[in-house]
């Protein structure tokens, strides 16, 4: 009897351990509060979501899509922002798939716009990525930027960054009106050490997965090209502010995370 016991419990504990700790389905809502000293009033409470490294394929695939929208949607964003890797690379994508990306991704909702910058895994196949995203009604920022106006006050000025040796050009509006807050939106989170010499307040990255398997008071441990130095979740850089979201999906080599649950980030401006 007592074998019995014994041999529950350590399937009950595995069974926690891997669905807490190891398991790579579901996500968590990770909010960061942005501390702005000269907000407009308009701007108070606006709300950014970002997703970021679905990686297609890894540990998600199209079928995940309509929960991640569902939940994007009920935050309410003013803005949703991918931060690049829709599509692993390796993955034969069907065209069935492709079609229900876009009927899903075209469902995000927000008050404002859509943005999303290129991935290295999307540019394996840069085409089809720019197809999807146009079709789902986000703006494409490829190495260039906008302004966010939102009744009538100064605007916000964003940045898609794609060629990290091309940041000044990426940083050029013809207009260059005067705006109160400057948002750099990057792939690979190591980008920091040249924006923060820039007159950007706030990067999001992704790619770095947050190192995918992190060991408690350690941090991520798996680097790669473009994410070797930064793998937590946050830093501040010559005043500029860096977050970086560890993303939905996982890198196909190693499919499964540990102490690191995929997730989806809200960031809320306040005065």
């Amino acid at each position: 009897m007592k074998k019995v016991i014994i041999v529950i419990v350590v399937i009950l504990l595995s069974l926690f351990l891997y669905s807490r700790f190891i398991n790579t389905n579901g996500f968590k809502i990770v909010e960061n509060t942005i501390s702005i000293t000269n907000i407009p009033d308009a701007f108070q409470d606006f709300k950014i979501v970002q997703f970021s490294d679905l990686l297609i394929n890894s540990t998600k695939n199209v079928n995940d899509l309509e929960n991640i929208v569902n939940q994007i949607n009920e935050m309410k964003p003013d803005i949703i922002v991918f931060t690049g890797d829709l599509i692993y690379r390796d993955y034969n994508i069907s065209e069935e798939e492709i079609e229900n990306i876009k009927v899903n991704l075209k469902k995000l909702d927000c008050t404002l716009y859509k943005y999303a910058i290129i991935g290295d895994n999307d540019a394996e196949n840069v085409d089809l990525y720019k197809e999807i995203i146009n079709d789902s009604g986000f703006i494409l920022l490829d190495n260039q930027s906008s302004y966010i106006f939102y009744k009538d006050v100064t605007p916000i000025k964003i940045t898609g960054i794609t060629d990290i040796n091309n940041v000044d050009n990426a940083l050029y509006i013809a207009d260059e009106l005067e705006t109160f807050y400057n948002i750099a939106l990057t792939h690979e989170p190591d980008n920091i050490d040249t924006l923060a010499n820039k007159d950007i307040d706030l990067v999001l990255a992704g790619h770095s997965l947050l190192g995918q398997i992190r060991v408690p008071f350690w941090g991520g441990i798996l680097k790669k090209d473009g994410a070797n130095k930064y793998l937590d979740d946050n830093y501040t850089t010559n005043n500029t502010q860096l977050f970086v979201s560890g993303g939905l999906g996982t890198d196909n080599n190693i499919p499964f995370r540990l102490f690191n649950k995929p997730q989806i980030n809200l960031y809320r401006f306040k005065k």
